[in-house]
């Protein structure tokens, strides 16, 4: 545990970290963004107005938007020569012109977002020196296609770099990003997966980003069918694989494209919207865009997140959501709560929300790396306590810590080292640094959703070290399942529960293509991790009775007789594969026997 003087040592360290955070953040807040949108049914034209400039004109077509960057403040100006009217914009909001209720002008109105707009602000004076942003965020992409693609390269890229330039100059209106192609590549899909997730993570191994930004993979190893289907997807904001299904006979260009600057504003922060001429609305539908002039339109909510972000991008490179400033990552999540509780059945906003969540707190990572730095400070303890018991015994002093018991010593280490923080998130630290402290394979320093915090939670020295003392904690017997079970835990945190269970899966899918075979135990030790992790986080398991209670045996249920080790041919001909349903019963038998644990039917462990 945390000694008195180690706890304040802890408050006194993230104070100045704090206050240092604060006074660098001072000159990356410089630059500001509002969206100003057009709800009439006819062009409009505004002045912006910046200090020691001239003025800007601003010409928005009907039912479009534009983003407005600046320095310090700014004020949009428009009516007549005899009725003009101003208004002071505020950084990090959102604008609409409508038509004033005698029909006779233009009115505009503030987008409510959250508590922020609900407080007053005084006029910020137009400082002299202010500049508008005329320059755009160029974001470096590499575009990739499987080898089912029926073409030529000579037509399948320039088809491809056409539509990304499409795409990249809607982006560029409503957010001022652009997208710009530095490589071409061919990867080799696997033939048998059919399930989307699989094929992503597929994606992800195969084809690194390397000097892109942004890798955009074109599957055309899928013959799409009529109905809701699942066109494309990635993992959230700033995450660098974009993969889309390319064979799609229904589907047309417009669609196609519309599909890409969907995922683009995705890359780029945007949630789904519940407006339904926008391009981030859940379901995009064939057939709109092909009617003539139709085009691409983001909503101003969608158009503020992004442009927020893109605003420090075009500041300072920013690889990872971790780099981007608290500021902005605090307004973003007020956006994303907003959008949630329009669309409270979407997933959307709260995976968004939840990267956010993770990522923009100042005190969780210093937590972590505190769990962390404790839990191999303990190891290291538990290696030498072993080491002489053993040399004792035996006249040996090599023997590694190992098995059940040393993992539950463990996570009572670091769940009393984690009641120990002043903190609402205490729960989340430990699960978090239980991932990153079993992961001695690197899966959680690699995968892109979770390196940005594993990286900024840990350095390679630190890591080398915890692995020199990390011995051989085992769950059931079993060291792999140590790691499924806290990984899955920490992908719970950072991704959610739904992506979570499917990279779990994907996992398997992959193994049995060649490696070790589908395993039906390391899926139980997935899906018991997130429900540890679950109930943890939720209160159920209170850090201060895990400190004095946690064991292997209460937590994960006897896997030995599942069945593990199956190749895809054996896969597919006992389930079919996983989507049907000989696979989900088998998995929702896995599921009961988790939920059958004491733990989960009565009180809390003690």
């Amino acid at each position: 545990m945390l000694s008195p003087r180690n706890k304040r040592f802890i408050r006194i360290s993230r104070c100045l970290a704090a206050m240092l955070s604060w006074t660098c953040l001072q000159s990356a807040l410089v630059a500001e963004v509002a969206i100003l949108a057009n709800r009439t049914k006819a062009q409009i034209t505004v002045e912006i107005v910046l200090a020691a400039q001239p003025l800007m004109t601003l010409t928005i077509p009907a039912a479009e938007l534009r983003p407005v960057f600046f320095e310090h403040s700014a004020e949009v100006r428009f009516g007549t020569q005899f009725a003009p009217r101003s208004f002071r914009l505020d950084s990090g909001s959102a604008y609409f012109f409508r038509l004033s209720s005698d029909n006779q002008g233009l009115d505009l109105e503030k987008i409510g977002l959250g508590q922020s707009d609900l407080i007053a602000k005084a006029p910020a004076p137009l400082v002299p020196g202010s500049v508008a942003k005329a320059t755009t965020a160029s974001i470096p992409v590499l575009l990739a296609v499987d080898e089912n693609e029926p073409t030529h390269r000579s037509i399948w890229e320039a088809r491809l770099r056409t539509r990304l330039q499409a795409a990249s100059e809607v982006l560029e209106q409503n957010c001022g990003a652009k997208f710009k192609v530095v490589g071409i590549q061919t990867w080799n899909s696997d033939e048998h997966i059919r399930d989307f997730r699989l094929s992503l993570l597929e994606f992800e191994h195969e084809v690194p980003p390397d000097s892109a930004q942004l890798v955009i993979g074109f599957s055309s190893q899928y013959e799409i069918a009529t109905g809701r289907i699942h066109l494309g997807g990635s993992r959230g904001t700033l995450i660098p694989h974009i993969l889309l299904k390319e064979r799609a006979l229904q589907v047309h260009e417009p669609e196609r494209l519309e599909l890409l600057v969907h995922e683009l504003g995705h890359f780029l922060g945007a949630a789904h919207s519940p407006e339904p001429d926008s391009v981030m609305r859940p379901l995009l539908t064939a057939g709109p865009l092909r009617a003539a002039r139709a085009r691409i339109r983001f909503d101003p909510v969608n158009a503020l997140l992004m442009s927020l972000l893109v605003d420090e991008m075009r500041a300072k490179p920013i690889r990872h959501f971790g780099d981007v400033s608290f500021p902005t990552k605090q307004r973003m999540a007020e956006i994303y709560e907003v959008l949630q509780a329009a669309l409270p059945n979407d997933p959307a906003a709260a995976q968004l929300q939840q990267l956010v969540g993770n990522s923009h707190s100042r005190d969780l990572v210093q937590d972590v790396r505190e769990v962390l730095r404790q839990l191999t400070r303990f190891a290291k303890l538990e290696q030498g306590r072993r080491q002489a018991a053993d040399a004792e015994a035996h006249g040996v002093d090599t023997l590694e810590p190992a098995g059940d018991d040393l993992t539950s010593k463990y996570v009572r280490e670091a769940a009393a080292i984690s009641a120990e923080f002043d903190s609402p998130d205490a729960a989340k630290a430990m699960i978090l640094a239980l991932g990153i402290f079993v992961d001695d394979g690197a899966t959680l320093r690699t995968f892109p959703a979770t390196k940005t915090f594993v990286l900024q939670a840990e350095a390679e020295s630190e890591r080398e070290a915890r692995l020199q003392v990390l011995g051989e904690p085992t769950m059931r017997g079993r060291s792999d399942l140590v790691r499924h079970f806290f990984v899955s835990g920490h992908l719970l945190l950072t991704m959610g529960s739904a992506a979570t269970r499917g990279i779990g899966i994907a996992k398997e899918v992959i193994d049995s293509n060649g490696g070790s075979g589908f395993s039906f135990a390391d899926m139980a030790a997935n899906r018991a991790g997130i429900a540890f992790a679950e109930k943890t986080v939720e209160g159920k398991f209170p850090l201060d009775q895990l400190a004095r209670g946690f064991s292997v045996d209460k937590f994960l249920p006897e896997v030995a007789d599942l069945e593990e080790g199956l190749s895809s041919e054996k896969f597919r001909a006992s389930f079919g594969g996983t989507d049907t349903a000989a696979f989900d019963a088998q998995m929702e038998q896995i599921e009961q026997r988790i939920l059958d644990l004491p733990v989960y039917r009565v009180a809390p462990v003690q």
